[in-house]
């Protein structure tokens, strides 16, 4: 199996987009999602995010790497695509336990690295390292030449989700983060009785405790005493309100 043509994203940097893929055509477009689409002849195409070690973790420090995620595996389900992350060199374990890149040591906990790559693959992309930029044409016709039975393409293990605009506001608070958002919107419905419960002492959210509360207070502008509550105005609407803590 060979590559038949590619797409190439126009963000991506003149080096990528002057690739050759021996006599397959490549083209220069703006693609809504991935680096790369590489068309197969065996009809199958692959949509490529490429990140260079360091890309890979500020994306991931940003929170930007399991949108990206969620996109690619969101074209798996409408498109058939065979999604992958591209890493375009290696990173190593120090002796200290941090991670290495190219570019030296990092802040990085290895062990933190080797865990997120396990939930990209978790959320139906496959990871593949190459051998610095150089290699990431190669790479692509590697990957190209690879037998893809229907029969071991498996559901992933977890389903990637895009964070909404209502929830990502919530996960923004501290000690809210990705982690605990999606049982915090569960428990309240909606990101103003989430800022109500977040602030009231008596609140029984599972997993939140009265440390994260005091910093959502604080974050919020409150007093130690204050809390934000419901309350009916003068049209009898809901509306919120600062209140002492404990009288709502």
């Amino acid at each position: 199996m060979s590559i038949t043509a590619v797409m190439i994203d126009s963000r991506e940097p003149e080096w990528v987009k002057n690739l050759q893929f021996n006599n397959a055509p490549a083209a220069v477009t703006f693609l809504e999602s991935g680096d790369a689409w590489v068309a197969c002849d065996d009809g199958i195409t692959l949509i490529v995010e490429r990140k260079t070690p360091d890309d890979f973790l500020n994306s991931l420090k940003q929170e930007r790497l399991m949108v990206q995620i969620a996109d690619l595996a969101e074209y798996r389900k409408t498109h058939g695509f065979w999604p992958y992350l591209v890493i375009t060199d290696e990173i190593i374990r120090g002796t200290n336990g941090k991670a290495i890149t190219n570019r030296g040591e990092t802040g990085w906990n290895w062990n933190a690295v080797q865990g997120a790559l396990l939930t990209v693959q978790e959320a139906g992309v496959f990871v593949q390292f190459c051998a610095g930029d150089a290699d990431y044409g190669p790479c692509l016709a590697r990957l190209a030449s690879r037998k893809r039975d229907p029969k071991m393409l498996v559901m992933p293990a977890r389903e990637a989700r895009i964070l909404g605009n209502q929830a990502a506001f919530i996960a923004g608070l501290p000690g809210i983060g990705l982690e605990k958002v999606q049982t915090v919107m569960q428990y309240c419905g909606t990101p103003a009785w989430a800022l109500v419960a977040l602030t009231d002492a008596t609140s029984q959210i599972p997993g939140i405790g009265e440390g994260i509360k005091r910093g959502v207070r604080w974050t919020l502008g409150l007093k130690e005493s204050e809390q934000i509550g419901v309350v009916l105005g003068e049209n009898h609407q809901e509306e919120l309100a600062i209140l002492n803590l404990g009288e709502q």
